[in-house]
């Protein structure tokens, strides 16, 4: 049976996949997608242990991607990145486009959402390794003090401290202490 994508653009699956991988853009945000699903799996994996409350996606314009509440009722906005494709690892916290008039709305508020998690996949072939910081302990924005900073160096190898975390528990806690 075929996908309903494969129905609405009248194309095999291969088609479009092959699309997709000759387009640069389209890798990018198919890249932004797989990290959602897999940061999504690790919530849903988390849930059915019982070391979370509960979970869920959001896909609207302006909304971080998930919320989750921990055993201890605590409830976490976070949003996904991606790590960059540049010579130190980092990942870039800004908005794709601005609104007219106020080049500053390209920037994330520090307060939009309580954490990121940054899926390094791109630096280690593993999709399903992240790595989580609170927005509360990354750098600010020079010229506006109420936005986060636009570059964030990540630790590739396990952290140790700092302000990055390479399991999702250790931030919970970290938050929660």
């Amino acid at each position: 049976m075929p996908h309903a994508l494969e129905e609405k653009y009248d194309l095999t699956a291969q088609e479009l996949l092959d699309a997709i991988d000759r387009r640069l853009r389209l890798k990018v945000a198919l890249e932004g997608a797989v990290a959602e699903v897999h940061f999504e799996r690790k919530l849903k994996v988390a849930s059915s242990e019982g070391w979370l409350c509960s979970y869920e996606s959001h896909d609207q314009d302006g909304m971080h991607d998930f919320t989750f509440t921990t055993l201890a009722e605590t409830e976490l906005r976070v949003e996904v990145k991606t790590i960059r494709n540049s010579a130190s690892p980092q990942v870039e916290t800004q908005k794709t486009r601005a609104a007219k008039g106020d080049p500053s709305s390209r920037y994330y508020d520090h307060d939009h959402f309580d954490a990121v998690a940054v899926c390094i996949g791109r630096r280690t072939d593993d999709w399903t390794q992240f790595r989580y910081a609170l927005t509360r302990d990354l750098e600010r924005h020079k010229a506006y003090p109420g936005k986060l900073k636009v570059m964030h160096p990540i630790p590739i190898e396990s952290p140790e401290g700092g302000v990055w975390f390479a399991r999702l528990q250790d931030l919970i806690n970290h938050y929660e202490s």
